[in-house]
């Protein structure tokens, strides 16, 4: 991980923390909260383009079933967080 610790990285996203990252020259905003209904949601989007493209988004019971699935889920290209975790930058805003 450029920038930072990949373990602190996966902390953050697993409490929801607001974070941005660079991936691939393209810049992204994750958070999570609860929902109204008392899911946890946790989305993922582009950032600085005109829709705010959806890179991932989850919504489950748990934040345990969002956060596994985010280390499951082969957002980044067809790769896992833990295949490209070298080539994502971990940056202020």
């Amino acid at each position: 991980m450029i920038g930072g610790n990949p373990n602190e990285f996966l902390e953050t996203i697993y409490n929801g923390t607001d974070i941005y990252f660079i991936f691939d020259k393209k810049k992204y905003f994750g958070q999570g909260y609860n929902t109204d209904n008392g899911f946890w949601h946790y989305e993922i989007f582009e950032v600085n383009t005109q829709n705010n493209m959806t890179l991932w988004e989850c919504t489950k019971a748990t934040i345990d079933e969002c956060f596994n699935l985010f280390l499951a889920s082969k957002i980044f290209e067809g790769k896992s967080f833990w295949e490209v975790e070298q080539e994502i930058e971990w940056v202020d805003d």
